[in-house]
C-alpha cells in the first residue's frame, strides 16, 4: 500500500477507486469491441519540474546523456542567442525515457475554430459525444485548453493559465501526445512590436499564455514541438503570410497553416508536404454528427470527412511521433530546429559587424579627424588664455594691488590672485578637453590608452628677487609642503630653507589643466602673500630708522638744523618706497608672466598626450573593441558544434544496436 493512502481522505479514496473501476470497465470494453486498442501505450509522467525544486536533477537516460549534456553547455554559451523555452523543452524531452511531444492548435484571432478543429482531430467517431467535449466547446471565453490523455473524471490541480481537460482518446494515448488550444495574434501592430524582440516562428512555436486571473501578470511562454495554425478566410491568410515574412527557413514540418474556406463541389487537395492546407470544419462536423447518430451514415461521414481535407491534418498531428531510436523525429527535429536558429542568429551579427566595421572610417581617416579636432580644442585655449588673462590683469581687481596700494590691501593678495587663476585661467579650455576625450571614447580609443600615466613636469620657478633679501616663489608639484624663504623673513614657525626635489605624478592627459590649477593655487599663491608682508615690513622698518636717525641727528648736534635733520628721514622714506615699488611690481609682473607660462604648457604637453594616442592608434598598437563580442559568437558556435556531434554519435550508436539485432536474429 502506498504510504499517502494511510493519510489521505475517505472521500477522495472512494472518488479515485470509482473513476479506477469506471477507467478499466471502459477500457475492457473498447477491447473486446476493437483489438487494435490493445496497443494503448501508458501516458509517462509530466516533464515539469516544479520551480520548488532544489538542485534539480534529473535521472537522464544514459544513451541521451551525452545529447544531454552537450545541450546543458548550450545553454550557457549561447544564452543570449537560444530560446531558453525551447531549449528547456528540449532537455526535457531528453531528461526522460518515454516524452511527452506538445503539440499547439492556434486560432488566428479566435480560439473557437480552433477549438473545433482540435475536437475533430482526437474525437472518437464511433462513441457518443463525450462531455470533455461538451467542456471544450464551453471554454472559448475560459483562455487555453490543454487536452491530455486520461480519464474524463481525472481531478487536475487548477492553473491560472489554462485549463486542463482529461480526453481517453486513441490518439492521445497511442502517440502519448498534449494538445494546447489557444490563439495567436498576428495583425501588424504586434507583428512589428514582437519582431524587435523575436521572430514569427519563435512566436508560433513559443505561444504566450495570459494569466486568468490577473491581465497584469505577463505572457507565460509554453514551447510546443509542433503547432497547427487556423486562420479563416483571405485576410487571416494575408494577415499571417505578413507576420511570417521574418521566417527564412522552411518549417512545414513543424509549423502547419490550415485556413477554413466554404465547402467547395468538390474534395478539397493539398499538395504533399504543403506547409499549408485548406480544410472546412463545418462540412468534417456535419459528418462526425451523422455517423454518432447512426451507424448506417457511414457513407456520409467518409464523405464529408475527405471532402473536409481533414486526413491531412490528422497524418500532420502523428507524424514524426512514432517511438524511434534513440530519440523520437519530432524531438530531434525541435533541436535541429534550436541549433538553426542560433547559427543564424550569430550569423546575423557577424554579418551586422561586419557592415559596421566597413562602414566605419578607418583608422587613418579617424586619426585625421582627431587630429582636426584637437587642432580646434588648442586654438580655442590658447586664444582663451590670452584673452581671459588679459581681461583679468587689466581690471579692477588687479589694480588694487599696486604697490601703493599694497599697505592696505596686504591681506588681499591670495584672494585676488586665487581668483584669476580659479576663474580666468583655462576655464573653458578644461571643460572642452573632457569633451575631446568623450569624443575620442566615442570613436573607439580604449580607457586602458586614453589614460596612459603622463608625467606632468613641474612648472616654471617665479623668482622675485630683489637688490634686497626677498624670498624666492617657486612652483613645484603638488606635493610639495614646503617652500624656499629668506632667513630674514619673521615667522612665527621655522621653515626649512632648502626644497627637495620632488617626482610629479602620473596624471591621465583630461586631468592636466586642473593638476596645473592646483599646483598654481598650492606653490604660488603663498609666496607672493609672504613677499608682499615682508615687502610691507621691510618698508615700514626702513621708514622708522632713518625718522629715528634723523631725530637723533637734530637732538645730538647743535649745528644741525631741522632741515638738514629731515632730509635723512625723507632719504630713508624714499630709499623704502622705491625698493618696494620696484621689488612688488617686478613680482607681480613675474607672476603674471610665469601663469601664462604654464598655461600654454599645460596646453602643450595636453596636445602632445593627445598626438601620442592617434600615433598609436593608427601603427595598430590599439587592441580591438569588439573582441568580446567576437569570442561570446565563438562560445557559441562550438556549443552548437559539440551537440550537433552528440547528435551525429548518438544516431550512430543507433545504427550500430540496430545492425547487431539484425545480425543475432
Amino acid at each position: 500500500m502506498p504510504p499517502w493512502v494511510a493519510f489521505a481522505p475517505r472521500s477522495i479514496l472512494c472518488s479515485r477507486a470509482k473513476t479506477i473501476d469506471r477507467f478499466s470497465s471502459s477500457f475492457r470494453c473498447r477491447h473486446v469491441a476493437n483489438p487494435s486498442a490493445i496497443n494503448f501505450r501508458v501516458r509517462s509522467a509530466s516533464t515539469h519540474v516544479s520551480p520548488t525544486a532544489i538542485n534539480y536533477r534529473p535521472n537522464v537516460p544514459p544513451r541521451n546523456q551525452e545529447l544531454y549534456d552537450a545541450l546543458s553547455g548550450l545553454s550557457g554559451a549561447a544564452e543570449q542567442y537560444a530560446n531558453l523555452s525551447r531549449l528547456q523543452l528540449a532537455l526535457r524531452g531528453l531528461a526522460v525515457e518515454n516524452a511527452v511531444t506538445r503539440v499547439a492548435v492556434l486560432g488566428l484571432d479566435s480560439q473557437v475554430g480552433a477549438q473545433q478543429l482540435a475536437r475533430l482531430l482526437i474525437a472518437d467517431p464511433l462513441a457518443e459525444k463525450a462531455n470533455w467535449e461538451q467542456e471544450l466547446e464551453k471554454s472559448s471565453q475560459e483562455g487555453a485548453v490543454l487536452l491530455r490523455f486520461g480519464d474524463e473524471n481525472d481531478v487536475h490541480a487548477p492553473s491560472p493559465l489554462y485549463k486542463i481537460l482529461s480526453v481517453p482518446s486513441r490518439v492521445l494515448g497511442t502517440h502519448n501526445l498534449e494538445i494546447l488550444v489557444s490563439t495567436v495574434n498576428v495583425n501588424t501592430t504586434s507583428a512589428a512590436t514582437a519582431s524587435a524582440t523575436e521572430n514569427s516562428k519563435d512566436t508560433v512555436l513559443v505561444p504566450k499564455l495570459q494569466a486568468t486571473h490577473s491581465a497584469r501578470v505577463p505572457p507565460v511562454p509554453y514551447p510546443v514541438h509542433k503547432t497547427l495554425v487556423l486562420g479563416e478566410g483571405l485576410d487571416s491568410t494575408i494577415a499571417y503570410g505578413r507576420f511570417t515574412a521574418d521566417t527564412v527557413k522552411e518549417t512545414e514540418n513543424m509549423i502547419k497553416v490550415a485556413i477554413e474556406i466554404p465547402a467547395p463541389p468538390s474534395a478539397l487537395q493539398a499538395a504533399e508536404g504543403s506547409a499549408s492546407t485548406a480544410v472546412n470544419i463545418a462540412t468534417a462536423t456535419e459528418g462526425l454528427d451523422a455517423l454518432r447518430a447512426s451507424v448506417a451514415n457511414s457513407t456520409v461521414y467518409e464523405r464529408n470527412w475527405f471532402a473536409s481535407n481533414l486526413p491531412t491534418l490528422t497524418k500532420w498531428l502523428t507524424s514524426d511521433l512514432q517511438p524511434a531510436d534513440p530519440i523520437r523525429p519530432a524531438q530531434k527535429a525541435l533541436i535541429s530546429s534550436l541549433l538553426d536558429d542560433v547559427e543564424d542568429i550569430i550569423t546575423k551579427e557577424d554579418a551586422q559587424q561586419l557592415a559596421l566595421l566597413t562602414s566605419t572610417t578607418t583608422s587613418e581617416q579617424l586619426g585625421a579627424e582627431m587630429i582636426q579636432y584637437l587642432e580646434e580644442w588648442a586654438e580655442k585655449s590658447h586664444r582663451e588664455l590670452r584673452d581671459s588673462l588679459d581681461e583679468a590683469f587689466a581690471g579692477k581687481n588687479w589694480r588694487k594691488l599696486a604697490w601703493w596700494k599694497l599697505f592696505w590691501r596686504v591681506d588681499d593678495v591670495g584672494m585676488i590672485t586665487e581668483e584669476v587663476i580659479a576663474r580666468r585661467w583655462l576655464v573653458s579650455a578644461e571643460k572642452d578637453a573632457v569633451y575631446l576625450a568623450g569624443r575620442m571614447s566615442q570613436a573607439g580609443f580604449p580607457d586602458e590608452v586614453r589614460n596612459l600615466p603622463v608625467e606632468v613636469p613641474p612648472p616654471s620657478t617665479i623668482d622675485a628677487t630683489t637688490p634686497t633679501a626677498t624670498p624666492d616663489i617657486n612652483i613645484t608639484s603638488p606635493d610639495a609642503t614646503t617652500f624656499a624663504t629668506s632667513t630674514d623673513i619673521p615667522s612665527l614657525h621655522p621653515q626649512p630653507t632648502a626644497l627637495s626635489a620632488t617626482v610629479s605624478k602620473p596624471t591621465p592627459w583630461p586631468s592636466l589643466i586642473p593638476s596645473t590649477r592646483a599646483t598654481l593655487l598650492a606653490t604660488t599663491l603663498p609666496p607672493l602673500q609672504t613677499l608682499a608682508q615682508h615687502l610691507i615690513l621691510t618698508t615700514l622698518s626702513t621708514t622708522s630708522l632713518s625718522a629715528v636717525l634723523s631725530a637723533l641727528l637734530y637732538a645730538s648736534i647743535s649745528t644741525v638744523s631741522l632741515f638738514e635733520a629731515s632730509a635723512v628721514a625723507a632719504l630713508g622714506l624714499t630709499f623704502s618706497l622705491r625698493r618696494m615699488q620696484r621689488s612688488w611690481e617686478d613680482a607681480r609682473m613675474k607672476w603674471a608672466l610665469d601663469v601664462r607660462e604654464e598655461g600654454r604648457q599645460a596646453l602643450k604637453r595636453t596636445e602632445g598626450v593627445v598626438q601620442m594616442i592617434v600615433d598609436m592608434q593608427g601603427k595598430g598598437k590599439v587592441i580591438g573593441v569588439e573582441e568580446e563580442g567576437v569570442q561570446e559568437r565563438e562560445r557559441a558556435r562550438a556549443a552548437v558544434a559539440r551537440v550537433r556531434e552528440a547528435l551525429g554519435r548518438m544516431g550512430e550508436k543507433a545504427r550500430v544496436r540496430d545492425a547487431v539485432e539484425r545480425a543475432r536474429k
